[in-house]
């Protein structure tokens, strides 16, 4: 009878191992990414840990079968694979194809595709423009068509605008969305993407597209365009990394065509995403807008963008007016998937073209002329313009004005002593600081190299190039501080207390003024652990926190809206505004032992989320554990 049950197993374990293998394929059939002058990523994903092997090789004339006569392979195995292949020719046509083999023998092998290097830098460039592929119920089919135009335009690149997916997280938008209904398109040509706020800055994202560190921005270059690729759902304030390094990058180029590419509109039309236009007034845009001064101080041709799913493009627009010389234009297309949308009631003094309906769009580039198309989704066109520009009109502007210095810091919370250095994107350019609040000039300090801090100040700094021409004012903040005392309280119980609330909001509201509907306590951050409706609501937790040693501490919230984290009544880590999940962080120096930690939070629409714990060195970010929390 043993023996019996010993073969039953065994042949149960046969069949299983054998539809197993049968079922193994392709999750994500594979897709190009990132292309340069000589190199080409090629992605794919299988549903079992396979080996990765690509053939590939130059179109040849003549051919009467795919010319595959080099081989890239990658050692061990792996779901999600990734190739770069490298050394490739200038502008010249490849074939490929990709091969698998799990650790079972089955082999999964994809049919022969092409794909074309970037083009030489005075040749002619068409690429495609899209945004907000996300799946919506009511037009499923959206993404699926509009991949299908691109596909029969040719272009040699796509440009995504953000909101690849409904919900960056969740991994099937990927597998069973964004990626079958992009396959006709991207497995031909790369596409070069921003991030939306539904990706959420998931780690899919990150895993699955292909850009240079730090990944969220980048710039890089085609034909005679260089793209500046921006993620709008972080800081980009004066003085945020992006909005410094946009600064230093802009100034640096001397591309005939200049294009930023981001996923929030600086200036929109919508009707009810800036304020509801059927009974009010808008703001005609969002916190976008912060980058418009360098847009208009480094000749950038056209700022491209998604968000709201339509169609708009403005007059050349310079200095809140239209400026048809020197202004930039802005291109709102966000009908490759989402949900339409539509239009304020009355019309905008920007706007020159509107349309809603799923779309895409193409650019053709050749020298100094540019044509530009719409195309609605079943392939009639319904915006096109030509524009030529003058030779001495190109990206070679003169410095108006300097980009400001960066800056390179220790800790700006310390207990004894931090550093700061700076640096001018010119070596001929001149740093005047000072210390004192006082906004600086030619008479002020001149830097002259790295500087120690030991005490609490705001540090002000700007260039002045050779001839007096002056950068806008940057500054840093130090503090120094001694360990804030730990509490001495005592008998505390396990977890946090919470307080919910129910409102509508883009900000966090003062709690206090609001009425309480329930509360309880949870035994970590995670708003799943309380009951609450769909959208429109807000909680406080509240408790705290037991550290085991005096030390520099990191916090960080992850939120989806806003969140702010306090300890011992001041504010860390400040991750307000309406917003998809997003990490923010703040750091203080704390003694051993509990410290009073408030944890606000509100969601509005769509997803949501609330986490937060530690940034750890070795670790990295470590969310809160039950052990560590009480109330």
């Amino acid at each position: 009878m043993k023996y019996l049950l010993s073969l039953l197993a065994l042949c149960t374990t046969s069949i299983y191992v054998s539809a197993q293998s049968v079922q193994d394929s392709f999750l994500v059939k594979p897709y190009l990414q990132f292309a340069t002058q000589n190199s080409m990523h090629i992605l794919w994903e299988t549903t079992a840990p396979a080996s990765t092997i690509v053939e590939y090789g130059e179109a040849l004339q003549k051919a009467n079968e795919p010319n595959l006569p080099k081989i890239e392979i990658i050692k061990g195995t792996r779901n999600l694979h990734e190739v770069k292949l490298d050394n490739l020719k200038t502008s010249t046509k490849y074939l490929y194809k990709v091969k698998s083999i799990t650790e079972e023998g089955q082999i999964i092998e994809s049919p022969v595709y092409t794909f074309k290097t970037a083009v030489k830098d005075d040749e002619a460039t068409f690429f495609a423009f899209i945004g907000d592929t996300q799946f919506n119920s009511r037009t499923p089919w959206a993404w699926g068509k509009i991949a299908n135009r691109v596909w029969s335009d040719r272009p040699h690149f796509i440009i995504h605008a953000g909101d690849l997916v409904d919900t960056g997280t969740r991994k099937t938008d990927w597998t069973q969305h964004f990626f079958p209904n992009g396959h006709v398109a991207m497995s031909r040509f790369p596409m070069y993407t921003v991030l939306g706020n539904h990706e959420q800055d998931a780690q899919y994202y990150y895993d699955y597209m292909v850009n240079p560190a730090p990944e969220y921005y980048y710039t890089f270059h085609y034909g005679n365009i260089q793209f500046f690729m921006i993620d709008t759902n972080r800081d980009i304030h004066e003085g945020s990394e992006q909005y410094d390094w946009l600064e230093w990058e802009l100034a640096k180029s001397d591309a005939d065509w200049k294009i930023v590419v981001h996923h929030h509109p600086p200036f929109s039309s919508e009707e009810n995403d800036h304020g509801d236009t059927y009974i009010g007034a808008s703001t005609y845009g969002t916190h976008a807008r912060n980058l418009v001064p360098l847009y208009e101080a480094y000749g950038i041709d056209f700022c491209l963008f998604g968000h709201t799913h339509l169609y708009e493009r403005t007059w050349p627009l310079f200095e809140d007016a239209v400026n048809l010389k020197n202004g930039v234009v802005y291109i709102n297309s966000g009908g490759a998937g989402g949900g339409l949308e539509d239009f304020d009631p009355s019309r905008s003094w920007f706007t020159q073209e509107l349309q809603t309906g799923h779309h895409y769009c193409t650019f053709a580039i050749y020298d100094k002329t540019l044509q530009f198309k719409a195309i609605d989704h079943e392939g009639s066109l319904f915006d096109t313009f030509q524009l030529t520009k003058e030779s001495n009109n190109s990206s070679g502007n003169s410095m108006i004005q300097p980009p400001a210095p960066h800056f390179k810091t220790g800790p700006t919370i310390f207990q004894e002593s931090s550093s700061l250095s700076m640096e001018p994107l010119e070596s001929t350019h001149k740093i005047y600081y000072t210390i004192d609040g006082t906004e600086p000039n030619m008479q002020s300090t001149p830097y002259e190299g790295p500087i120690s801090i030991t005490e609490t100040l705001t540090f002000k700094a700007r260039v002045y190039t050779t001839d007096g021409k002056a950068s806008r004012v940057v500054e840093r903040s130090f503090q120094q501080m001694n360990p804030q005392a730990a509490s001495k309280i005592k008998g505390t119980k396990a977890g946090l207390a919470y307080k919910y609330y129910e409102g509508e909001w883009d900000f966090l509201p003062d709690f206090n003024k609001l009425s309480i509907l329930k509360e309880g306590t949870v035994s970590t951050v995670n708003e799943s652990l309380i009951e609450h409706r769909d959208n429109t609501f807000g909680i406080v937790m509240e408790g705290y926190v037991d550290l085991p040693a005096t030390d520099t501490y990191t916090f960080f919230t992850r939120s989806d809206d806003g969140s702010k984290l306090y300890i011992n009544g001041h504010l860390v880590v400040d991750n307000d505004g309406h917003h998809g999940a997003f990490w923010e962080y703040g750091t203080t120096i704390l003694e051993k032992g509990k410290h009073h930690i408030r944890i606000e939070y509100f969601e509005a629409y769509g997803s949501e989320m609330l986490r937060a714990g530690l940034l750890d060195p070795d670790m990295g970010k470590v969310p809160f554990h039950p052990g560590q929390l009480s109330h």
